[in-house]
């Protein structure tokens, strides 16, 4: 069982550097291989990261439309948080004649317009994840620039005082670990419009695992069943994988697995604390959760209400009881 990112398709470096602190490698959804952000193929390419694609036809339709937004963005730039949240429920899948068709929806932003023929959800889904990704990705290079120049004036200041201060490319890979949750921005749309694509990854897991308090408390709040089963306060990241903690990745993974596909609740044996590893310079706080009864699908189903998620799927492994959900948090030493 191999833990999913969610309701995420970016993750920035320090995200996935905390995920590889309690996972060995965790796989991460995106639409195509062609918008692979350059950040996220490295991960993938020191093996942090599996990165699937679990939908590969309707490319040059979902081309076309983002063709046209990028267009749009190009020339109202500042505004793409309003055209995201105003195509979230209009976005539009038509015919040959969709370039002529968007155009006219971008111009009208601001008008109710006439909601066209019944969208394909799939597709809809996939345009905003994309559109979201997009976002997720010029507010994470924008934080790093902020906080790269904050640390270098602050080094600036410490220079003329006198006082001692850590190189400034570290102290802004600290604060870069501070970030705003971008989960927080269109909540349900971003869950919802993920676990229509998670229903098409042939690769089942009960282990989900994401990286926003706000995308946890929504959870929470549809699912208040949802009961807490452990949390490790202190998992050492940002160094190379030792043995003992390659060997406690292992166990933990083990420990899920039971947890995912025994009846709750389970007399299963409570997991040990990482192994301390010398030199880590953060930590990262891994506090998981379980939903009990419910398999994946039914999970996402019955937290959205929609009728666009299907509670049950060929998808599912007969072997899943339950529903696992992860938080991951970073933190400073």
């Amino acid at each position: 069982m191999k833990p999913i990112y969610f309701p995420f398709t970016y993750i920035s470096k320090p995200t996935a550097q905390a995920l590889a602190a309690c996972f060995a490698q965790t796989a991460v959804y995106q639409l195509a291989t062609s918008k692979i952000p350059d950040e996220m193929q490295e991960s993938a390419d020191t093996g942090i990261l599996e990165i699937r694609i679990p939908v590969t036809d309707d490319g040059e339709k979902l081309d076309a439309i983002v063709k046209e937004y990028r267009t749009w963005a190009d020339v109202h730039r500042g505004s793409e948080i309003g055209f995201l949240k105003f195509m979230a429920d209009k976005i539009p899948f038509f015919d040959e004649s969709s370039s002529s068709q968007i155009r006219a929806l971008i111009k009208k932003t601001g008008e109710k317009t006439p909601s066209p023929e019944k969208p394909d959800p799939l597709l809809h889904a996939r345009l905003f994840l994309h559109m979201a990704q997009e976002l997720d990705l010029q507010n994470d290079r924008l934080t790093r620039d902020l906080v790269t120049v904050e640390a270098m004036e602050e080094d600036f200041m410490k220079e003329l005082k006198g006082e001692n201060e850590d190189d400034p490319a570290r102290a802004a890979a600290i604060k870069a670990l501070e970030t705003d949750d971008p989960g927080h921005y269109m909540t349900q749309e971003r869950i919802e419009s993920w676990a229509l694509l998670m229903q098409q990854d042939p690769q089942v897991s009960g282990l989900f695992i994401t990286s926003s308090r706000a995308v946890l408390d929504l959870l929470q709040d549809r699912m208040p069943e949802m009961e807490e089963v452990t949390r490790f306060d202190a998992v050492p990241a940002g160094v190379p994988d030792p043995e003992a903690r390659a060997t406690w990745q292992d166990e933990l993974i083990k420990y899920l697995e039971n947890l995912a596909t025994d009846p709750w609740p389970a007399e299963i044996e409570a997991m040990a604390d990482p192994p301390e590893v010398p030199g880590s310079e953060t930590t990262v706080a891994l506090t998981l959760f379980i939903a009990p009864g419910k398999t994946p699908h039914e999970f996402f189903a019955d937290c959205l209400e929609t009728d666009a998620l299907q509670s049950e799927s060929k998808q599912d492994s007969p072997g899943f009881k339950n529903t696992l959900i992860g938080l991951v948090e970073k933190k400073r030493t």
